[in-house]
């Protein structure tokens, strides 16, 4: 080995005919450069930190390591309470390696993505070092590899997609001037967040690159972190890192997951994963070693290709490693095929044939189309599909054995690919979701040449949205009416809410707006669209979810979720609200005549008005003739008292904070009270 040492001062070895640059100085180097006043805003007071922990109280400890205990508790920080795992590092461990303590507060604070451990800041006094982050409160991987109904295959897909595109992003992220090796991947730095979403942590032994040297390997003079089980032999034997260390160590969390065991065991002949999962691949023998629990939920498709995956990712040949962006479609491409498979088996007696529906809307021909959109186009026909009306109450028998029935459907053809996991997400939340204000799923089709096709219960009056974007269209709708379809979505909500049949779980709809409200015969209004929706856990007292993705329509997108990132229920009320605006306005929230004032549409102008008390300027003027008339009845405008009522629950729908938002039961309290109201007037019974 020869040492190299170029005019900055940076030492390279040449060994085998392959530069190393030297990683310990340069990233001694790129961290001397940081400035720890950059990290500021995230420094907190240590009385914070103890009352968040009880002063550090056992009880709250949930982690021992040689570096420190992490412990949970509650902070109040910048006005809200947020669940944290607070890091206090050993004394003894920080004097030798205080660089890594800052390693890890640069990189949580400068990394930013869905699927990376969030920060909330850190504590540096008193002879105290500790790193807050948000506390994910499933814990890490590690804790569920041997469940296969908690974590089933297709679940353990979703992680392995969310985990690779996090490290494509560490790696790759092209606007950043630096790329990064976390070097310490395993099951147990991967947490998990309410909704089995993975986020990886521990970047304390991070290495940082320069980009443009990305694709070059590292000699480590210091620090050669052996984590037993995962560690990169390559890695040890060479004291040389690249990108492709971090790809053996992913590569083991991958057999992990297609295992349903931990890469160190106490089986002492089958002590270590890797040599054991490398022969059995080689010898085609694999489901000798995999979970039978599990093993039954696999298609051979996916898990040909997730095997061979994390094989390829083990191979001793460094060179011969997939990089990350190689890994990122083809796990994609297994879960693409394990839903596929999902879909068929599990909903077996919803499936209907392409041919079948090719033949009822004659080849998709235009004169069947109702409707269309970004994700494709709507059809009407008529098509026989399983009647579902009474299979519910059947025990014993095979649903595809039950009746069949012959009506007109509503066919949706969804054009856009990226839609998929919304397709198959629409499929399982539909088939648990038995309300008469809930849009009933009759059936499907999803084959192999990309068709991904929904057909639901037709709705015979079409979407709210089509009735408020015509002013004579909505002129048929009378006050009552307009509260009738009001409660009837409320009710939707609030069996979404808190009554779905779905596990342990309830949802969140995440895009309820007028073009999701589909109305039927006698005006019934009924909840359509549940691709972008989000389960959390009933027992979850806070039920909140944070995300860096944010899904819905902007005009009727609660503005705490689009700031923050913090998605509850009542994001679903502040979408609704915008909707009760609608109806009173008889217009839709994107009209230009509130666009042009505010691109956030109708909620902000009205919000303005009702603040003025000028909110007639802008109600539905066929509601205004009929209310200045004194004349009321159940085919005209509102009375003043249930018109009231009716604004001010509107109004309580879109307040700018999530807090001041009512809940559902309150709003169908106070909807209630405005009908009630109006026909008591009117000396009819609602």
């Amino acid at each position: 080995m020869v040492d190299y040492q170029d005019a900055n001062g940076h030492i390279f070895l040449a060994e085998d005919g392959v530069v190393c640059y030297n990683a310990f100085l340069i990233n001694k180097q790129m961290m001397s450069s940081v400035n720890h006043d950059d990290f500021a805003h995230l420094k907190m007071p240590l009385v914070n930190v103890l009352s968040a922990t009880s002063n550090f109280d056992d009880k709250n400890v949930i982690q021992k390591a040689d570096i420190g205990n992490a412990y949970i508790g509650q902070l109040l920080w910048s006005g809200e309470l947020i669940k944290i795992k607070a890091q206090r590092l050993n004394k003894e461990w920080y004097d030798e390696k205080e660089e890594d303590f800052w390693m890890e507060i640069s990189m949580l604070s400068t990394l930013k993505h869905k699927n990376l451990a969030s920060i909330v800041g850190f504590c540096d006094e008193n002879d105290e070092k500790i790193i807050i982050t948000r506390r994910e409160t499933r814990g890490s991987l590690s804790n569920y590899l041997s469940d296969p109904m908690l974590l089933t295959w297709v679940r353990r897909l979703e992680i392995c997609v969310a985990l690779a595109n996090a490290l494509s992003y560490i790696h790759y992220d092209e606007p950043r001037d630096f790329s990064v090796i976390h070097r310490d991947i395993c099951s147990a730095t991967v947490l998990l967040n309410d909704n089995w979403e993975p986020k990886l942590s521990d970047f304390r032994l991070s290495m940082t690159i320069k980009a443009s040297q990305r694709h070059h390997s590292f000699h480590v003079d210091h620090k050669v972190w052996n984590r037993v089980g995962y560690t990169d032999p390559t890695y040890l034997d060479t004291r040389s890192a690249n990108h492709k260390s971090d790809m053996y160590s992913f590569g083991i969390v991958l057999f992990e997951l297609l295992c349903g065991r931990k890469s160190v065991s106490d089986d002492q002949d089958n002590k270590y994963l890797a040599p054991v999962a490398i022969t059995r691949y080689r010898y085609e023998k694999l489901n000798q070693i995999i979970d039978p629990g599990l093993l039954k939920q696999m298609d051979p498709q996916s898990f040909d290709i997730f095997a061979k995956t994390a094989y390829d990712c083990l191979n001793d040949e460094l060179s011969q490693r997939p990089n990350i962006d190689e890994i990122v479609p083809r796990l994609e491409k297994a879960l693409e095929l394990a839903r596929q498979n999902r879909a068929e088996n599990n909903f077996e007696h919803l499936k209907i044939g392409l041919d079948v529906i090719k033949e009822a809307t004659e080849n998709f021909n235009d004169a069947h189309c109702i409707g269309s959109g970004g994700f494709g186009k709507v059809y009407k026909a008529d098509l026989e599909h399983f009647d579902s009306s009474n299979s519910s109450s059947i025990e014993g028998v095979n649903k595809c054995d039950l009746p069949r029935k012959r009506s007109t459907v509503a066919i949706k053809r969804i054009h856009n690919q990226e839609g998929e996991e919304g397709f198959i997400s629409e499929i399982e939340t539909l088939t648990t979701c038995k309300h008469d204000n809930i849009i009933s799923l009759l059936g499907f089709c999803y084959e192999g040449n990309g068709a991904m096709i929904l057909v639901y219960e037709h709705a015979s009056k079409g979407s709210l949205e089509s009735y408020l974007g015509s002013s004579d269209r909505m002129t048929n709708l009378n006050w009552v009416q307009r509260l009738n379809i009001c409660l009837d979505i409320a009710r939707g909500l609030k069996y979404i809410h808190n009554n779905t049949n779905h596990g342990k779980q309830k949802m969140i709809h995440r895009d309820i707006k007028s073009d999701n409200i589909l109305l039927g015969d006698n005006w019934k209004a009924k909840i359509a669209d549940f691709g972008l929706s989000k389960f959390h856990p009933a027992d979850q007292v806070a039920s909140t979810i944070y995300t860096n993705r944010i899904a819905g329509t902007y005009m009727y997108l609660d503005p705490e979720y689009e700031k923050d990132g913090r998605l509850n229920k009542k994001s679903d009320i502040y979408s609704f609200g915008v909707v009760l605006l609608e109806i009173l306005t008889g217009s839709l929230a994107y009209d230009s005549v509130y666009t042009k004032v505010n691109d956030k549409g109708i909620a902000p102008i009205a919000r303005d008005h009702f603040e003025k008390g000028t909110i007639m300027e802008i109600v539905d003027h066929k509601i205004k003739e009929e209310t200045d008339e004194h004349v009321f009845s159940l085919s005209k405008g509102p009375n003043k008292e249930s018109l009231d009522i009716f604004l001010d629950i509107a109004f309580r729908c879109v307040a700018e904070t999530q807090a001041q938002r009512p809940t559902i039961e309150v709003v169908i309290q106070e909807l209630k009270k405005a009908l009630n109201s109006q026909c008591r007037k009117c000396n009819n019974k609602p």
